[in-house]
């Protein structure tokens, strides 16, 4: 064997190959399954993230240029539109928003905080010249103590004098034979007949009265033949006694007296003068003995009842002035004082009433007529200022200063109890103060423009920018 053949079936010698030792030859490398798969991914999000920083650094850019151009547009802004503040521009023309023609913006206008003049959010002083305050009519009120509650308005109503009402009633059952008076509203006088009433009880009462009259004549009569004395009888006797119980009238047992025939009928009479105000029987009716026949009412003096609610009550005493005045007549006041306030409130109302007695000799006052009563109530003194020149957000109330130069600086106040046309000042004015009085509206206006005109100083990327 030669020396060839030898290296190549001894794998030991140096030389020899795998093929000659018997051992399979080495295989080619090949990447595992997925890594072509990771390696499109890898690649795809490495070119994400390179998009996402250009658009980074893009949109950094593009803010910084244009805020620079913004705060370059703010420093030219030299009109602004009156009915859109916000709205600016560095050259004349018309807003495109209400097509308003801009105006110049006041020196310092933009400036200015409105923070600075005025404890009102949102709000500016203001200054006026004497021609514009004319033009718009301002008015002015000095910040004064007065009374709170010197006035104290009521609603009230016209009622009969309780104690000028009669009932016309007989304490006895009976028939109406004849009614003289049948319609409520009718006047009557004393004296005048109202009914004819037929009642046996009665009837039967004067012919008792008069069998005892007849008795005690007899008596008498004997013992002044016996004695030569007459003794009249003292007081009234038992029948007598009777028909005065049951309601006779006295002139009725005066006719007796004169003429001692009892009558089955009985005249019933007005006992005052007045207004018939209530009619409880027709004719022909039976009535018993509780039924008030009539009721009377003199009106020549009548009350006036008006309701006074439990924040008042401390207000308005007995003796106090007041004034009562109808719709109907509102150029006709009525003095009067009042007369009683009645001690128990109403559970439903829970208000307390108040009488007035008020003179009606005339006539003028008919019962159930509403009117205003105005008191002339207690209370102590307060700040006090017109109602008008209270501005009222519903958040803030708050009022304008009038300061020396024509400038108008907003207040912050606090408001209590009204009196009329005037409002009380718990806190925000000292007394002395000068408040406006009337267009108050109108300043608030140009105060409110003003402030938003100063903000955008503040903030000069809001708005709309030309």
């Amino acid at each position: 064997m030669s020396d060839r053949e030898i290296r190549r079936t001894d794998p030991g010698v140096s030389g020899a190959t795998p093929e000659a030792a018997g051992a399979p030859p080495p295989a080619s490398h090949t990447p595992p399954p997925g890594a072509q798969i990771m390696n499109v991914l890898r690649w795809l999000l490495f070119a994400g993230l390179l998009v996402v920083a250009a658009v980074s650094v893009g949109g950094y850019l593009t803010s910084m240029r244009e805020g620079g151009t913004t705060a370059r547009t703010h420093k030219q802004a030299r009109y602004y539109c009156p009915m859109h503040p916000t709205y600016t521009s560095d050259r004349p023309g018309e807003c495109p928003i209400c097509g308003m023609t801009l105006e110049p913006i006041p020196a310092g206008g933009t400036g200015q905080a409105a923070s600075n003049e005025g404890d009102v959010p949102g709000l500016s002083s203001v200054h006026l010249t004497p021609d514009r305050v004319q033009l718009i009519g301002v008015r002015t009120a000095v910040v004064e103590k007065r009374p709170v509650g010197a006035r104290l308005d009521l609603v009230g109503f016209v009622t009969p004098d309780e104690a000028r009402l009669k009932r016309i009633q007989v304490r006895t059952a009976g028939w109406v034979q004849e009614l003289f008076v049948n319609r409520i509203g009718d006047p009557v006088v004393a004296g005048q007949p109202l009914l004819t009433f037929y009642s046996p009880e009665l009837y039967q009462s004067e012919q008792e009265y008069l069998i005892e009259a007849r008795a005690r004549a007899l008596r008498d009569s004997s013992a002044a033949d016996a004695h030569g004395v007459s003794h009249d009888a003292d007081g009234a006797s038992s029948a007598l006694m009777r028909l005065t119980l049951l309601g006779v009238p006295a002139e009725e047992i005066a006719r007796l007296t004169r003429v001692p025939v009892a009558v089955p009928r009985l005249t019933l009479r007005a006992t005052v003068n007045g207004t018939v105000l209530e009619r409880n029987v027709t004719q022909g009716q039976y009535v018993a003995a509780d039924v008030p026949l009539f009721t009377i009412a003199d009106l020549s003096s009548v009350w006036v009842l008006a309701d006074l609610y439990e924040m008042d009550f401390g207000r308005v005493r007995a003796g106090d002035r007041a004034t009562f005045t109808t719709d109907a007549m509102p150029d006709r006041p009525f003095p009067a004082r009042i007369d009683f306030v009645y001690p128990t409130v109403s559970s439903e109302t829970r208000t307390l009433k108040v009488r007035l007695a008020l003179d009606n000799a005339d006539g003028t006052l008919k019962p159930g007529m509403y009117g205003r009563v105005r008191v002339a109530g207690r209370g102590g003194s307060a700040l006090m200022v017109p109602s008008e020149a209270v501005v009222n957000t519903g958040e803030h109330q708050y009022v304008f200063l009038v300061r020396t130069g024509g400038h108008f600086e907003p207040r912050m106040v606090w408001t209590g109890d009204g009196d009329g046309d005037r409002v009380q000042v718990l806190k925000g004015v000292a007394e002395g103060d000068t408040v406006v009085a009337s267009a108050s509206f109108l300043i608030d206006s140009e105060s409110r423009l003003k402030a938003a005109i100063a903000g955008m100083g503040q903030q000069p990327d809001a708005g709309h920018r030309h």
